[in-house]
């Protein structure tokens, strides 16, 4: 009796044994199984939910209005990048303008300033304030301009250019002018007050006259009224 239950223990032991071997096959072979799924992108596909033709449409009609969104906001974007890029150009050219603007009144200011500089150098009197002096019956004078070449002479033939103004050299109304005159010094072809006034000229000079009556035009009237002065500048063209 006591081998018969041992053998009887030994049967169901082995059969124990084999029924955990096959359980541990079938684990095995079930995770094999769920891996090559898993890696397997036709599997993955057939194990995604099958929609139905609606929703496909639906979800069709969602891309397609996501797209749209997207090249909306890109051209939106490329729009806005393109309108400050024009600004941005406008405002360049705007400050070179304000600059090329600036920088031509620079130059006529110092052009200006040149020439004052170049007439305050030819003047007699630089850096002190200019007068007029007085000549015989009462005719004055005064030196824009002090010429370099030869001294205008006696009774010889010289050409200038000369403007009559009333009241003032400046704004004065115009009454008379020329560009080119010509006349002998000293021999009584024009006013006395020139014979006076052009003494000591010099080619390429200019001078300011004031001509009282007596030495002008007497009590005639030319444009500036009865007994009024005369004011000359006569520029020597050549002597």
């Amino acid at each position: 009796w006591e081998r018969k239950r041992q053998r009887t223990l030994g049967h169901e032991e082995k059969s124990k044994q084999k029924t955990n071997n096959c359980q541990g096959t079938e684990d095995a072979t079930e995770g094999e199984t769920r891996s090559q799924k898993e890696t397997n992108p036709a599997a993955v596909a057939a194990a995604k939910p099958v929609l139905s033709e609606e929703e496909a449409a639906v979800a069709k009609r969602e891309r397609k209005r996501l797209k749209k969104e997207r090249q909306r906001e890109r051209k939106k974007t490329e729009q806005e990048n393109t309108k400050r890029k024009k600004a941005e150009q406008e405002n360049a050219k705007q400050s070179q303008s304000k600059n090329e603007k600036a920088q031509s009144v620079e130059s006529k200011l110092s052009q200006k300033k040149q020439q004052a500089k170049k007439e305050e150098q030819n003047s007699p009197q630089k850096g002190k304030q200019m007068e007029y002096k007085t000549l015989r019956k009462g005719v004055k004078y005064i030196d824009v301009v002090v010429g370099r070449g030869p001294i205008v002479q006696d009774r010889k033939k010289l050409r200038v250019k000369y403007v009559l103004r009333a009241k003032n050299h400046m704004n004065g109304k115009v009454i008379d002018s020329s560009s080119n005159f010509g006349f002998r010094l000293g021999k009584g072809e024009v006013i006395q007050g020139w014979d006076i006034g052009m003494e000591g000229m010099r080619q390429g000079g200019i001078r300011r006259l004031i001509v009282p009556m007596q030495a002008g035009y007497g009590n005639r009237d030319i444009g500036a009224g009865r007994g009024a002065d005369l004011y000359f500048e006569i520029s020597v063209l050549s002597c």
